[in-house]
């Protein structure tokens, strides 16, 4: 048997046949997992938040309260003073899982105080007595039987690890079972409060083990603290991507309108890329910050509550849904994470400008490889693009492309565009290219002015000792499809 305790519930059992494992493991599952003292609760009380677990272990955390001990693990002494016993007082188990289908010598030789009183032997032995639904409920008061109906009252009757149903609505609760010779009938009796399920047969209990109660207020902090950390991490790659959204708008928004005017349309569709990915990363931004609202919100929440007392039904029901909204917000919180992360992966690689620094050395204008002549002209180009646009310095470009190893062998770089001085962080627009297909050199332009931080650069390693020049014939694979001089400035 193996058991992790907490939010979740991840709960392995592997038994023998006839399942008597369950008389000693289930009470010590029990025991091992912290059990604390009741908070208040009313009858009829109609459970709340129920879990089911992959061995059908329904949870109900948020009715626990304060802790409580155990003295063995049958519990000499349980059951066996009816006077003390007030149902509905105080919760002490948060869950249960069926465990068996048998004959329990308990219902038939364990009640001191019921019908089968005649019957007890268990004096001299565990001292212990079953307790019923029937004896404690008032008539009128009583429910139709489920599952549900019997574990909402055995959890609040001290002492109790399991609880069993017989004949369809016989609710008895134990601290033990006990399997003894029966004949081959099945637990086959409808429940009367729901057909679709079982409660027990003729002679047969359907025995069911309960969780004990966790600690509430510790859960409460941890998850507050392990949601605040996922979206400290949020709102730094949150701003980060903020810089990167605005630098692609502005740019974009800048060098589109220059090469419209120029009649570069090559030029103008990589800035309706960067607007279009720009639009991607704000919609994944919008996600983000109502994450981020979710969880400052949570957390305030969680503060306010774990400095209350967490004592009482309504309070601990509270904390119960506040974890659970936490531990949604988290999960949403990696997830738009994991998404910020990936559309921010080529910028993310070029993040640190010390380990970028001289790249750009490695790059020579494309112009070089098709014509020395305009080398140092500002040109513009396009390809088959092998990232999404990134914001960066030219080295920061250069670096990305060396990270893109196996696709990369030139970018079209846009240095950070007038009016965009003020922003914090590399402006400089970059979109990688996996193979140039197409250059426009521009001869018109002077030698001073924002003009010159536009070019096209291949990589030295790929291209040197080669011609990229356009070629008639169509039999050179790594040539340009197009290079064409403008005598004309877009600036």
């Amino acid at each position: 048997l193996s058991f992790r305790h907490g939010s979740n519930v991840d709960l392995h059992l592997r038994a023998s046949a006839n399942m008597a494992f369950f008389k000693v493991a289930a009470p010590l599952l029990a025991l091992l997992t912290a059990p604390v003292d009741g908070a208040k609760v009313h009858h009829p009380h109609h459970l709340r938040g129920a879990e089911t677990a992959s061995v059908a272990m329904h949870l109900f955390r948020h009715d626990c309260g304060k802790r409580s001990k155990f003295s063995s693990l049958q519990i000499p002494g349980a059951g066996m003073e009816p006077s003390a016993i007030k149902p509905f007082t105080q919760v002490l188990k948060d869950g249960f899982y069926q465990v068996d289908c048998v004959k329990d010598y308990l219902f038939e030789h364990g009640d001191k105080f019921g019908d089968h009183f005649a019957s007890y032997k268990l004096q001299e032995v565990t001292n212990v007595s079953i307790v019923h639904y029937a004896a404690h409920v008032p008539k009128e008061d009583r429910e139709q039987m489920t599952h549900e109906v019997c574990f909402e009252f055995c959890r609040t009757v001290p002492d109790m690890l399991f609880f069993g149903l017989t004949n369809g609505r016989e609710c008895y609760c134990t601290p033990y079972y006990e399997m003894e010779a029966s004949d081959s009938s099945e637990c086959d009796e409808v429940c009367d409060g729901d057909k679709g399920l079982i409660c027990g047969g003729k002679t047969k209990s359907s025995l069911f083990s309960m969780h004990s109660c966790s600690n509430t207020a510790e859960m409460l902090t941890n998850t507050a603290t392990s949601m605040t950390e996922v979206g400290g991490e949020l709102t730094a790659l949150s701003e980060l991507t903020t810089q990167a959204s605005t630098a692609l708008q502005g740019g974009a928004a800048t060098y589109q309108d220059k090469f419209g005017q120029a009649g570069d349309p090559g030029a103008s569709d990589l800035m309706q890329s960067a607007k279009v990915f720009a639009g991607v990363l704000d919609k994944a931004l919008g996600v983000a910050g109502d994450v981020s609202k979710s969880a400052a919100d949570l957390d305030g929440k969680a503060k306010a509550a774990a400095g209350g007392e967490l004592s009482s039904s309504k309070t601990v029901g509270e904390a119960e849904d506040l974890i659970k909204e936490m531990e949604a917000t988290t999960t949403k919180a990696e997830a738009s994470i994991e998404e910020l992360e990936g559309l921010m992966a080529a910028m993310a690689g070029i993040a640190d400008e010390e380990a970028a620094k001289d790249a750009a050395k490695q790059y020579y204008p494309a112009m070089y490889f098709v014509n020395k002549t305009f080398a140092k002209m500002p040109s513009t180009c396009t390809g088959e693009a092998s990232e999404k646009p990134i914001v960066a310095s030219l080295d920061g470009c250069a670096r990305a492309c060396d990270n893109d190893l196996q696709e990369c062998v030139g970018f079209s770089y846009f240095g950070g565009a007038a009016g965009q001085q003020q922003q914090e962080g590399p402006t400089g627009l970059c979109f990688l290219f996996s193979k140039l297909k197409t250059i426009r050199y521009y001869t018109g332009c002077s030698e001073q002015g924002d003009h010159n931080d536009v070019q096209c650069y291949g990589k030295l390693s790929k291209f040197e000792g080669t011609a990229i020049a356009p070629n008639p014939s169509g039999k050179c694979e790594g040539c340009l499809k197009e290079a064409k001089q403008a005598d004309r400035c877009f600036a």
